[in-house]
């Protein structure tokens, strides 16, 4: 009896220790993209590709990965046709996972989470149709003749019409953002955040939400414009400024410019498209300020536009944060502590999501003090059984989570807010403040998207754990000496790992300006603020025709992103 304490005691010290060791040098997926990074803001496209191909299989995992990262370096380059079919590939892999679910999920409960297929997150998927439709613009930027021109606008068309059916899907599975705000001032709801409070939930899944996107209907507005289809234009344009009305700008932390500007170019279409008098007089009173009032006046379809699309910076790197899981038969609990030495963000996202907070929690933390388990911890969270333990106890949880069990979940640093980005004319021509507005951010929607999920990532995770462990016990349940089952218990948390894979090249906000000038030729120069003392200037050139809509897209990148590993 005494040798295994002795040997149960080890085991566990030999454990920490080497989690200590082993778990700095795991490696997260944006680590793995640093040289793809290094040579894309250099503008060695090639290079970058060459490097891809070294840190992802088109085959793999890791295969849709591959092919989203890949149409973003060639989309970068110029080569918007060897841009699109890697996105057609993407596109065709992210259907088909659709329809793989139950198989990923059975292979990470039994590996970890990155061993199964990436199967990309809701915005991900339709970012593809959004870069598929800038390549046909681009294309068309660079056909030398009407033909070639005509049929890429025909393709940017079509992509327009596929966005259009992503998001009606998406809204009729999620709902939209008009139906949120009906449901949420239900009497039900209000109701339930009261209590949601008390417990100490301070996320408000409804509310991050990823359930349309604005800037996808714009671009969608802005295909059909170019093609000549003013009143599907207006349709595009208008379910754009809606949605960003109604909360795609708040959620998402755009400001208000963006959405002044959808009204106004569902006003222009329906000025030009003819027959709208009433509907116009309207919006104009509603919608629009003075000023695009007087700008509406002078609309013509003579009208030469500009448009600016900036990428800006990269979307955040997903982190992994570890954290121990003990079973506590006197208390009947599960518990769970942060395993984040000074990483000041990693318990920050903890107590965020995971820790005792409500008034219930207090209160039972005050009751189990008569166990020695008070005073509360604030960085802790515990999961109250009660007469469930029984159920542990038949399923030898207990046993197999013992007394230190390592899960891991992914989590994002706080973003970094970047500046502004500023156009300027040599001419002298446009309005005296011709600021971009940002129009999208795919970092807050990565972000809002893990913080929904992370209740089942936390959930799952200790799922997996424990039975990894059952697991090991039971092929090494006769070994007598406990060497197997030290080895196996080491081999199974040391393979524990989070998901940490996303769509990296993606920016981390999208900003648009949109102008009318008079038609020829105008020297551009952009000056874009990114993180603190980093700024990029870029300069082009653009000769405008009257009638038409001239597309410059600006990619500012700024400081590589990094990691903690």
């Amino acid at each position: 009896m005494e040798r295994k304490r002795v040997l149960s005691r080890w085991t566990h010290v030999i454990t920490i220790l080497l989690l200590v060791i082993v778990l700095p040098g795991c490696a997260t997926y944006s680590a793995g993209l640093e040289p793809v990074f290094a040579d894309l803001k250099k503008g060695n496209f090639q290079d970058s590709e060459d490097q891809l191909k070294k840190a992802l299989s088109p085959d793999g995992a890791d295969g849709l990965l591959y092919y989203l990262e890949l149409g973003v370096i060639r989309h970068l380059d110029g080569n918007y046709i060897a841009s699109n079919r890697a996105f057609e590939e993407a596109e065709r892999l992210a259907e088909q996972l659709e329809t793989t679910s139950l198989i990923n999920a059975t292979l990470s409960m039994f590996s970890n989470a990155r061993q199964a297929n990436y199967a990309g997150q809701s915005h991900e998927k339709l970012l593809i149709n959004y870069y598929k439709a800038l390549n046909y613009l681009g294309i068309a930027e660079q056909a030398t003749d009407n033909n070639a021109r005509l049929d890429a606008l025909e393709g940017s068309r079509v992509e327009a019409r596929r966005l259009i059916m992503k998001l009606n899907d998406l809204n009729d599975r999620i709902g939209t953002y008009q139906q949120r705000n009906d449901d949420a001032d239900s009497t039900y709801n209000r109701i339930l955040q009261l209590f949601n409070a008390l417990s100490g939930d301070v996320i408000d899944e409804n509310k991050l939400t990823y359930r349309d996107d604005a800037m996808a209907h714009y671009l969608t507005g802005l295909s059909f414009e170019m093609n000549g289809e003013y009143d599907d234009a207006r349709i595009s344009y208008q379910k754009s400024a809606e949605s960003y009305q109604q909360g795609y700008a708040e959620q998402f932390r755009l400001g208000q410019d963006i959405t002044a500007q959808a009204w106004f170019d569902t006003a222009r279409m329906m000025k030009l498209a003819g027959g709208y008098d009433s509907e116009l007089s309207k919006l104009k009173a509603d919608k629009l300020t003075a000023d695009q009032r007087q700008q509406l006046d002078q609309v013509s379809r003579k009208d030469a536009q500009l448009l600016v699309i900036e990428h800006k910076g990269f979307a955040p790197p997903l982190e992994e944060l570890n954290v121990q899981l003990w079973a506590d038969p006197k208390t009947r609990t599960l518990k769970l502590q942060p395993l984040a030495g000074n990483n000041r963000d990693a318990w920050a996202w903890f107590y965020l999501l995971y820790a005792d907070k409500g008034a219930y929690n207090v209160l039972m933390a005050y009751l189990d003090g008569r166990s020695g388990n008070f005073p509360f911890t604030p960085f802790q969270k515990t999961i109250y059984l009660g007469p469930l333990w029984s159920e542990v106890e038949s399923l030898n949880l207990d046993t197999a989570i013992g007394s230190f069990l390592r899960v891991a979940v992914p989590y994002y640093k706080p973003p970094t807010r970047l500046g502004a980005s500023t156009l300027e004319i040599d001419s002298g021509e446009g309005p005296a403040d011709m600021t971009l507005y940002p129009a999208a951010s795919p970092a807050q929607m990565g972000i809002q998207q893990r913080l929904v999920n992370s209740s089942s990532d936390i959930q799952i995770a200790m799922a997996r754990a424990a039975l990894k462990s059952l697991s090991v016990k039971a092929v090494t349940g006769s070994d007598s000496t406990g060497l197997l089952s030290l080895a196996g218990g080491l081999l199974s948390q040391l393979s524990e790992a989070s998901e940490t894979r996303s769509w990296q090249l993606l920016p981390s906000d999208i900003r648009i300006r949109r102008l009318t000038l008079p038609a020829g030729e105008h020297k551009l120069s952009l000056t874009s603020e990114l993180e603190p003392g980093i700024t990029e200037h870029h300069q082009t050139t653009v000769n405008l025709q009257a009638g038409e809509i001239a597309l410059w897209q600006v990619r500012s990148m700024g400081k590589t992103p990094t990691t903690d590993y």
